[in-house]
C-alpha cells in the first residue's frame, strides 16, 4: 500500500516449481502490473536474498530462472524508477498471504483493485506495522 491505501495486487498460477521460480514470476507480474497502473517509481520488497542479488547483479543466478531474470532485467530497465530491497516478509505480510490465496485457475493472472477480504486483517496489521516475528539464522 501506499500511505495506507491498496493500490492494487495479484495472484498468478505457475504450475509446479519451487520457491526461487515463484519469487521471480511474483517480481516480475507485480513489476507489469505496477508499469501498467503508471507509476512512475517503485520499491521492490523482496525477501528472498538469492533473488535480490541476482536481480541486482549481472550474471549468477540459477540457469533454471535466467530467462525470468532477463525479462525482469528489462522491465526494470523502462522508463521509471525501481528501486529494490531485501525485505523480509514479516514486514509485508500481505504479499505472502495473497501468495497463498486459492485460487481455481488452472493459468493466467487475477488482479485484486480492492483488498480481497480474505486478507483485510493482514493489510491492517502492514498498515500498523504489526509483525509477527520469526526466527532467523545468521
Amino acid at each position: 500500500g501506499n500511505k495506507g491505501e491498496w493500490l492494487g495486487g495479484f495472484v498468478k498460477f505457475i504450475g509446479q516449481g519451487n520457491a526461487y521460480i515463484a519469487e521471480l514470476w511474483g517480481i516480475l507480474e507485480g513489476l507489469k502490473y505496477a508499469k501498467s497502473l503508471n507509476f512512475p517509481c517503485v520499491e521492490l520488497h523482496i525477501d528472498f536474498m538469492v533473488v535480490v542479488r541476482v536481480i541486482t547483479c549481472n550474471g549468477g543466478g540459477r540457469i533454471s530462472g535466467r530467462s525470468l531474470v532477463d525479462k525482469i532485467r528489462r522491465v526494470i530497465d523502462l522508463d521509471w524508477e525501481v528501486v529494490v530491497k531485501h525485505w523480509y516478509r514479516e514486514a509485508n505480510q500481505c504479499a505472502d498471504a495473497l501468495a497463498n490465496i486459492e485460487c481455481n485457475m488452472s493459468n493466467g493472472c487475477v488482479f485484486f483493485d480492492k483488498c480481497p477480504n480474505d486478507i483485510n486483517q493482514v493489510f491492517l496489521a502492514d498498515i500498523l506495522r504489526i509483525a509477527i516475528p520469526r526466527l532467523i539464522s545468521l
